[in-house]
């Protein structure tokens, strides 16, 4: 090959390899620990296709859903922290094991409405990144939440005092606390088991949001939901530091701008899916009970000593969220 044609072709050669860098683009993994057809997982893949615009296809992200990656809710902060995946739907609650610091919205009682959450999420989330980013490498772009948390019962009940000696299905332990308070006991069941355990009366009733209760068609297997509202899920979109500071600053910039505009996104849609939840359940013959004021506020006495033991067992970060989360809930 003559000189020449040896530099033309190193020349079309660099070519190429800048033209592969220029339209090259990043796929992140997107993991939630929801079904496939759950609410929750149908938004985030308008999530993704939201980012995709956003960035002009800088940066897709694939969302699996339960099922599809091999893991658990349990899972979720420690794939993300070794790079397994790069985005996920971190709920906090379930992997109290790893920062139990950090799991304010498990307390009872203290934030029980959807508007108390959206303001304490904002004032939150500077603690929670903190320590999040110096223990894992994470970080939360955004939060929402699930509708309040209930109790679903297979005989229905008048007051506070019925829950007595009733075994109910938990999914973390500020639950099974809150319910030896109020005199019922608390049983761990996985997802998969819940219907079954309802069905064969293992369980006298399962704690889940209202959409949840839908989708998993507890009409079939309970009477009623007693609506305490006793908590609110704190779901993170959340991130690994590392494969976020590869990106560029242009496409980090547009990933959060829609990550805090979804944040809102979220807000509406699950509180649209949540009235809708709730008609089609007593379309389905369920009773909904709204419990009295005063049996909320005995259910409140009783299980608020949990809030200062909860801050005491874990330090001056959880002292700090449990005084900005309680003042931001009741604005």
């Amino acid at each position: 090959m003559t000189p020449k044609k040896t530099a033309l072709c190193a020349s079309v050669a660099a070519l190429l390899v800048f033209a592969g860098q220029a339209g090259a683009e990043t796929t992140w993994s997107l993991f939630t620990p929801f079904a496939t057809n759950d609410k929750p997982t149908e938004l985030y893949r308008d999530f993704a296709a939201d980012v995709a615009e956003a960035t002009g296809g800088d940066l897709m992200i694939e969302v699996y859903s339960s099922g599809e990656l091999p893991y658990k809710n349990t899972d979720v902060l420690k794939a993300l922290a070794t790079d397994q995946i790069q985005i996920a739907d971190l709920a906090l609650g379930p992997v109290a094991g790893d920062v139990p610091e950090l799991t304010v919205f498990g307390l009872p009682f203290l934030c029980t409405s959807t508007d108390g959450f959206y303001d304490a999420i904002d004032a939150a989330m500077p603690t929670f990144n903190e320590r999040l980013q110096s223990k894992f490498g994470v970080h939360g772009l955004a939060g929402w939440t699930m509708p309040p948390q209930q109790i679903w019962l297979r005989d229905a009940v008048d007051g506070i005092g019925e829950l007595e000696g009733q075994k109910i299905r938990t999914w973390n332990k500020m639950q099974v606390e809150m319910l030896d308070l109020l005199g019922a006991s608390g049983v761990a069941i996985t997802p998969a088991e819940v219907i079954p355990a309802l069905q064969r009366g293992v369980v006298d009733g399962a704690i889940t949001a209202v959409i949840p209760a839908y989708d998993w068609k507890f009409y079939e297997v309970v009477d009623a939901g007693y609506m305490l509202n006793f908590t609110m899920t704190d779901q993170l979109i959340a991130v690994n530091d590392s494969a976020f500071d590869a990106l560029s600053p242009e496409t980090q910039a547009a990933l959060e701008e829609t990550a805090a505009a979804w944040q809102d996104k979220f807000k509406e849609a699950i509180d649209v899916a949540a009235g809708e939840a709730a008609e089609k359940l007593k379309a389905e013959g369920m009773t909904l009970i709204t419990p009295s004021d005063a049996d909320f506020e005995t259910a409140r006495e009783a299980t608020k000593p949990l809030w200062q033991d909860w801050a005491g067992a874990n330090g001056d970060i959880a002292a700090t969220l449990l005084n900005d989360v309680s003042a931001a809930c009741s604005e």
